[in-house]
């Protein structure tokens, strides 16, 4: 009887290393990096739950113009002094 044959895992690919806890993953959109996005946002008025809508809705693929309103109209509010985006 043969001895059993036994497979060698292949050297080829390299295991892939689990991400960095500290490492934070940056949100990256047509429009901008989300941080500048967050700080304009700010100067004209918006608080943090209308921007932490407006990043899901950004998040779902909607251009910023978009997430903002459907921010707007979800929360019924928006800045006193908010202008239009685009």
């Amino acid at each position: 009887m043969a001895a059993p044959r036994t497979r060698r895992q292949s050297k080829r690919f390299v295991p892939a290393r689990p991400p960095e806890r500290s490492a934070k993953r940056r949100l990256v959109l047509p429009e901008g990096d989300w941080h500048s996005i967050r700080s304009d946002l700010e100067l004209r008025g918006w608080s943090s739950s209308q921007l932490e809508l407006i990043q899901a809705e950004l998040s779902h693929g909607w251009p910023l113009r978009i997430a903002v309103r459907h921010a707007a109209m979800r929360l019924g509010t928006c800045p006193t002094g908010s202008k239009a985006l685009g």
